[in-house]
């Protein structure tokens, strides 16, 4: 194709037109893939453009997980599954189902408004790091979960409070030691663990 053989827009009302009718484009794509997250447990608002690429990742995983398991077929008792991960890696099992409960309410079909996936919530970066190739594969996401959980408790000596904000926020936002100054999302988060555990 010929750059000289495109007819480029002439005149401003023909700008302005093109330019709504991309907006118009970009406005239906958030609204499909935010709605197609909140099908799957997340609660993105309809045109939030934050995390598109892993909520676009979370989807290709889901759509690849199969659909015969959407519809129970890989089913675990979840509670059971976590609390035996949780003593192999030498972690109170209630804090660990805290977790799950605080991150998936136990499903293992659920993405996150971030794009974070299954049982135990990964993002699709610490699922790869991770080596999990089916994050929506309940058993595999557990023992990553918990593989990570017991890596931080290990971090941070055991502290409730570092642990369960590092697995929301990360590592890189949660010091070893000294006062924690979180967003607010990770304090609610916070909350919502050790008020059951």
């Amino acid at each position: 194709m010929n750059l000289r053989s495109i007819r480029w827009p002439g005149t401003l009302g023909e700008v302005r037109r093109y330019l709504l009718a991309l907006a118009l484009l970009g406005a239906l794509f958030l609204v499909a893939l935010n709605g197609l997250v909140r099908l799957a447990g997340g609660e993105p608002h309809l045109l939030s453009p934050r995390f598109v690429p892993e909520k676009v990742k979370a989807l290709s995983l889901l759509v690849a997980h199969g659909p015969a398991h959407l519809f129970g077929s890989c089913a675990i008792d979840q509670e059971l599954v976590l609390t035996r991960l949780a003593k192999r890696h030498r972690l109170p099992p209630n804090f660990v189902l805290s977790i799950a409960r605080a991150e998936s309410r136990l499903g293992a079909h659920r993405i996150s408004h971030a794009g974070a996936m299954g049982l135990m919530q990964l993002s699709p970066a610490r699922a790869h790091d991770l080596g999990i190739e089916d994050p929506f594969d309940a058993g595999a996401n557990a023992e990553a979960g918990v593989r990570h959980l017991a890596w931080l408790w290990q971090r941070y000596g055991g502290d409730r409070r570092r642990v369960t904000a590092a697995y929301n926020a990360g590592p890189g936002a949660v010091p070893k030691k000294g006062p924690l100054r979180l967003p607010g999302e990770t304090q609610v988060y916070l909350t919502r663990v050790l008020g059951k555990s």
